[in-house]
């Protein structure tokens, strides 16, 4: 049901923005309208979504894979290697003028082919379109990602009560993958963030060798995706290791405040770029705006960053159903960084934290 419904709601922006057709190739985008999981090869494999149909090209052997629940929205269309996919395509696509919407993760190669066979066709991005209707997330989706933020942050818990001192990051980066993987989260991304001492004040330290000694602050950002089901978690913690250096209480302090203040500014009707403002205007009182360097939050869903972006120059108006990441930081080159991230779901009264973690500064063995 809940993909006819999401169907439904395309087709209705479809004929809202004029568009006839929307072109989509397996991605985020495609999953969300059918629930359809896969990757994109050298063969051709794509849905064109129309007012009546969609239309599924993909070799023949790919469409035995697709869940029962998919393959009841498709009209399947298989080839075989030898044959010419783009020629199913050539006698499904109306010959008259027709708009068609090209989806954000449609390769060039896919898209040439179709222009190739309807050059008389106006070509538009479906970008706007799906981010729409993937920006207000429904219930379905609420719960799904509180599921996964709860199971991502056991795994993180498990990882703080192991210890840190003494491992590297890299070592420790793959515990708490392991931790993540038991507890239902998988990390298709890699080792996630650990940045210990010096290595903090990079937001988007790439994890290393370093090791992690006594006195060190270690960011540890992390996440992941729900075993099968495609959402994602997202989560950044600061912790201290076996003692508090010098001057982390403070600088701890300001960006947990700034959280705050982002967290109670984010309801529905408020700018994106107010919710920023709200947590840059804390670090900045307290002296430390210069090293705050990046926006406080983006939007997560089935991608782990999606619109609406919560930084200085975005204008766009939150509406219920938003999630958005809150992350204000800051970041001492040479010494070391406090990041704070929880993951937000906007209601009609104001926004809920998914991220079940206190704010404590915690110091861990």
């Amino acid at each position: 049901m809940i993909w006819k419904n999401r169907l439904a709601r395309a087709r209705a922006a479809m004929r809202a923005e004029g568009v006839d057709l929307l072109l989509l190739t397996p991605s985020s985008d495609l999953f969300y309208l059918t629930g359809m999981r896969g990757h994109l090869y050298e063969r051709l494999a794509c849905c064109f979504v129309t007012q009546d149909a969609v239309h599924f090209i993909s070799p023949e052997f790919e469409i035995g894979n697709l869940a029962p629940e998919t393959r009841a929205l498709l009209e399947c269309h298989g080839w075989t290697d030898g044959e010419q996919p783009f020629a199913l395509a050539d006698g499904l696509l109306p010959r008259a003028q027709r708009a068609l919407a090209v989806g954000a993760g449609v390769p060039s190669w896919v898209l040439l082919g179709v222009q190739a066979l309807r050059p008389e066709y106006r070509y538009l991005s479906a970008e706007g379109l799906m981010r729409g209707l993937r920006m207000v997330k429904d219930e379905t989706e609420y719960k799904l990602l509180a599921q996964v933020q709860r199971n991502s942050c056991r795994a993180l818990e498990r990882l703080l009560a192991h210890g840190l001192c003494g491992m590297t990051e890299l070592e420790a980066g793959k515990l708490l993958m392991r931790y993540s993987e038991e507890e239902g989260v998988d990390s298709p991304d890699g080792v996630p963030i650990v940045a210990a001492g010096a290595n903090g004040a990079l937001p988007h330290h790439q994890t290393d060798d370093t090791p992690i000694r006594a006195g060190d602050v270690v960011v540890i950002d992390f996440g992941g995706e729900n075993k099968g089901l495609g959402y994602i978690a997202d989560t950044t913690r600061t912790v201290a290791v076996k003692h508090e250096p010098e001057g982390l209480r403070e600088v701890y302090d300001i960006v947990r405040a700034a959280n705050q203040a982002a967290f109670e500014a984010a309801k529905p009707g408020v700018r994106c770029c107010d919710v920023d403002k709200a947590a840059r205007d804390v670090i900045t009182a307290a002296g430390y705006g210069p090293y705050f360097t990046h926006r406080v939050g983006h939007g997560l869903g089935l991608d782990v960053h999606e619109h609406p972006y919560l930084s200085a120059d975005n204008e766009q108006l939150i509406q219920p159903g938003n999630v958005f990441s809150d992350e204000p930081g800051i970041y001492l080159p040479g010494r070391f960084g406090v990041r704070i991230e929880d993951l937000l779901f906007v209601h009609p009264t104001g926004a809920e934290r998914l991220t079940p973690l206190d704010h404590d500064l915690h110091v861990v063995d």
